[in-house]
């Protein structure tokens, strides 16, 4: 079979889409030219469109609720004790990753016009590389690091660095780490990148960690990134 082109599949979403708008509308029809007042057909169609939304964002919601709910389960060989136990948990990081994994796959390509969809895809990249399996976390996290969301793009920005410098690619890891550091956002402020930064470095480069060090604790006074710095400058143990 030939591939697709893109422009093909964005028909094809289209298509998909528009049938599942038409397809609420006539099951919800009564209710719809209720809200509607009886009043003109197109302003039916606009309200089963909000509803069929709504509908679906609320269904992105819940699923993406889950599947974080599972990426954050607690690992135990025992069993849960006591009322406040978790209802969920998993005998090994193995066994919870991969169930996590195959739930954002789910969200993503279920939801993928929502942002809930979108973020499903850098949570994926986060189990495959709990998993180890860094090609495919890079696979991911690259078009979403490309992304015109700033945030979603910092945060996959982050995690990429991450996979650069866990791979041996200091030079790629220092570059995003430094554009991070100026163009911060509210997923990732300045300080995040600073202290990844100074990590590395110590190292490497150990003068222009402290520095880094020095920098984030005069700038986040009272905060725990200053907090952590500070320590850092203490030296290990401290």
């Amino acid at each position: 079979m030939a591939r697709l082109t893109r422009q093909q599949l964005k028909k094809d979403d289209f298509a998909t889409g528009f049938a599942a708008i038409s397809g609420f509308f006539l099951q919800n029809q009564k209710r719809i030219v209720q809200m509607a007042g009886g009043g003109l057909i197109v302003a039916a169609v606009a309200v089963a469109i909000f509803l069929y939304v709504s509908s679906r964002e609320n269904s992105a919601s819940g699923a993406f609720g889950a599947a974080l709910t599972t990426f954050h389960a607690p690992v135990s060989q025992g069993e849960p004790q006591g009322p406040n136990a978790p209802a969920q948990r998993f005998k090994t990081d193995k066994e919870k990753y991969e169930q996590a994994l195959k739930e954002f796959n789910d969200v993503s390509s279920s939801y993928s016009w929502f942002a809930q969809g979108k973020l499903a895809g850098y949570y994926s990249a986060l189990c495959q590389r709990e998993l180890g399996n860094l090609p495919e976390a890079e696979k991911e996290l690259t078009p979403l690091a490309a992304e015109g969301n700033a945030e979603l793009a910092a945060q996959a920005k982050m995690a990429l660095a991450g996979l650069y410098q866990q791979t041996g690619r200091a030079d790629q890891a220092e570059k995003l780490y430094r554009e991070l550091e100026s163009h911060p956002t509210d997923t990732v402020p300045k300080a995040i990148p600073q202290l990844a930064l100074a990590e590395m470095f110590e190292k490497t480069k150990p003068a222009e960690a402290t520095t880094l060090y020095q920098q984030i604790q005069k700038e986040n006074s009272g905060k725990a990134a200053g907090d952590l710095a500070s320590k850092a400058l203490q030296g290990p143990g401290q």
